[in-house]
């Protein structure tokens, strides 16, 4: 089943190839994990696109992009190493195949990306379609809607499927959602569409013509003036499960040669009733639809409930997911005290931002790679105001099977600029609790960052303070080892072992500011720093940048990652492609001690 296949099918035969689609996906995630009831409900209208459509000639570029794995399945992928290392992104990837038209890792950007595409397509000369699928409540993405407001005129031969499914990641509560979703219960189009079908059969070329009838009553009753206005043919809402509308529809806007949006009803999760029943759960999955395991995060949505109970001011904030940081306990406590500000994290911080300002004490829960987008708004907004918001961040590191899209490795060195800004790293769940009430303490913006997956407890829990920055977890008198985050700490304490030198370990849960104290007296050691993040103006960086400043001759070794994307493979895969395993730092400890 290939998109040569599928282009110019009927819809009879589109049907049967959706069931097959939606087995290999469940069989698929199954085995390998992945975005689940994403992937279910838009199985019909990626059919539907390819067999009205020429790709890879015409381009189609996802948002969202965990909603491809149709599109990949249609175009000779057969995820049968799916998110595994070397193997298929659970992303679109330009470089894995010409049909992928746009990387697509983030939200919000199809929309513009396809302007792009046909400013350069007309500019050229060429002939081709542009069709946007953007999908998951991204329409309310501000990126997006910068696109659709751009200007009253938009290009020729543009098509933007708008996939309505009522979701984000998590249930969709943004004021444009429910605007759009309103079109769908036009009375008088139901009452009218229901006297047609109940007076005529539906079949044969007399059929065809009813249904285009009232395909073109739909478009005059559900008449958009949002969408018109910012330069786009409204058409919808269409049944995005069924196959003969779908096709129908697309046929006549392949001919339309005008700027249009597709409004398509779908439900996420269709055709697995678990994924149907609890689309939020099943949105990313492990192997066997188990849950993932987040150590830091279980302790965050705890920790939260626990400060919350005694502290009336203390407020949580996120980007669409309250699920994925830990929060489902808080919302459920706390209702009045979460807000979900939908798939926005510029929004979200700006907004966390006022109610610093307002004397709250707002917690701002997210993923370090969604935390890029906001970067503007940490530094303008909240920094430069110095008001006391925390930042709770979370699959900093590496993340795995995700991939090059959402590794968090880049925040750290990013935010390490940004003046007023504290940055910590706690080593364990129970040294979490301590940095979040130092920093709820300082009341200034503070960053608290730790990764995804299992996370041990380490021990050795001597309190944070302005004192004790950071905490010595084993002495030694040779080599001396500042680790900085929960894996790097880890791998250091087993280093140590394998290592056979008699080293120092210290644990470096600050990294803005540094134990400066705890510098100046091992200055005169051997001193390896190990983390998890970009060498490039990362951990390591900052103190080669302390001595620097002293003017004070170190013997210093820095160990971090190579300014890189990272590929998807498990975070233990990806370490050891970036040399940052126990036995790699093993052996950097044995060849420095060596050292005269």
């Amino acid at each position: 089943m290939l998109a040569d296949e599928i282009r110019g099918c009927k819809a009879k035969d589109a049907e049967r190839y959706a069931q097959e689609l939606r087995d290999r996906l469940l069989e698929t995630v199954r085995e390998h994990g992945g975005h689940l009831s994403s992937n279910l409900g838009t199985v019909e209208l990626t059919l539907a696109l390819y067999a009205v459509f020429d790709f890879p000639k015409d381009k189609l570029i996802f948002d969202v992009g965990h909603q491809s794995y149709a599109h990949k399945l249609l175009t000779g992928r057969d995820l049968s190493d799916l998110r595994q290392r070397g193997g298929t992104s659970g992303f679109p990837d330009p470089e894995e195949s010409e049909y992928d038209a746009f990387a697509a890792g983030h939200s919000g950007t199809s929309v513009a990306a396809g302007l792009g595409m046909c400013a350069a397509r007309d500019l050229r000369g060429e002939q081709y379609k542009v069709v946007s699928f953007i999908g998951d409540a991204s329409l309310g993405n501000g990126t997006a809607l910068e696109a659709v407001f751009s200007s009253e005129k938009k290009p020729e031969d543009f098509v933007v499927v708008l996939n309505d499914n009522g979701m984000s990641i998590d249930k969709n509560h943004s004021a444009l959602y429910r605007s759009i979703s309103k079109m769908t219960a036009k009375r008088r189009y139901r009452t009218f569409n229901s006297f047609l079908s109940r007076t005529f059969k539906e079949t044969g070329a007399f059929g065809r013509k009813l249904r285009r009838i009232k395909y073109t009553l739909k478009g005059w009753f559900n008449k958009n003036d949002f969408f018109e206005r910012c330069g786009f043919k409204y058409i919808g809402p269409v049944n995005g499960h069924d196959l003969h509308e779908l096709i129908e529809v697309l046929t006549d806007i392949r001919k339309l040669h005008e700027p249009v949006i597709l409004h398509a009803v779908t439900i996420k999760g269709r055709g697995y009733e678990a994924a149907e029943a609890e689309p939020a759960r099943f949105h990313g999955v492990r192997r066997n639809f188990a849950d993932g395991e987040n150590s830091f995060s279980v302790a965050l949505g705890r920790l939260m409930c626990e400060r919350a109970a005694s502290d009336p001011a203390l407020v949580a904030v996120t980007a669409a997911m309250t699920d994925g940081v830990g929060l489902a306990e808080f919302a459920e406590k706390f209702p009045q005290r979460l807000f979900d500000a939908g798939i926005c994290e510029e929004s979200a911080v700006t907004m966390a931002a006022g109610m610093a300002k307002g004397g709250l004490v707002p917690v701002v829960c997210i993923y370090s790679t969604f935390l890029q987008r906001a970067y503007d708004q940490i530094v303008h907004d909240v920094c430069l105001q110095n008001l006391p918001v925390i930042f709770c961040i979370d699959r900093a590191g590496f993340v795995g099977a995700d991939g090059k899209t959402h590794q968090g490795l880049l925040e750290l060195s990013a935010l390490r600029a940004v003046p007023n800004l504290s940055l910590f790293a706690p080593k364990d769940c129970a040294e979490l609790a301590d940095v979040f009430d130092y920093a709820r303490s300082k009341g200034t913006p503070c960053a608290i960052r730790y990764p995804n997956g299992y996370a041990p407890n380490l021990g050795s829990r001597q309190k944070i303070g302005d004192y004790y920055l950071w905490e010595t977890l084993s002495d030694g008198d040779g080599v001396v080892v500042l680790a900085s985050g929960a894996r790097a700490v880890s791998r250091a304490l087993e280093a140590k072992k394998k290592s056979g030198v008699d080293c120092k370990v210290i644990n470096c849960r600050t990294v803005k500011p540094l134990d400066e104290r705890v510098l100046r007296e091992i200055a005169g050691k051997k001193i390896l720093t190990f983390e998890e993040g970009y060498l490039c103006g990362g951990f390591g960086a900052a103190v080669a940048e302390y001595y620097a400043s002293c003017a004070q001759p170190v013997r210093l070794k820095i160990m971090g990652a190579e300014n890189k994307f990272v590929p998807h493979a498990t975070a233990e895969e990806q370490a050891r492609d970036c040399r940052l395993t126990a036995e790699d730092l093993a052996r950097k400890i044995q060849a420095f001690a060596a050292q005269e």
